[in-house]
């Protein structure tokens, strides 16, 4: 009996610091305010954001004019 006892005692206290650090951490992310939940949208973040896709689409390869050794496309 005394074996089980010290078996669970040893599982609460871990299961106890465990929870007690995931607390502990979330509280200092959000005093250092390292995670942020909110994304301020501006218009100069939307104009760039459109910029960057209009330069990925610019820059994409055509599946027609791909030449990839050993690989048949129209096969």
């Amino acid at each position: 009996m005394g074996l089980g006892r010290t078996v669970f005692r040893l599982l609460f206290l871990g299961t106890f610091s465990a929870l007690l650090v995931a607390l502990a951490i979330r509280l200092l992310d959000e005093i250092a305010g390292r995670r942020r939940r909110e994304a301020q949208v501006t218009a100069r973040n939307l104009e760039r954001a459109h910029e960057v896709a209009d330069a990925y689409e610019s820059e994409l390869i055509e599946l027609e004019r791909t030449v990839l050794p050993g690989i048949s496309i129209r096969s």
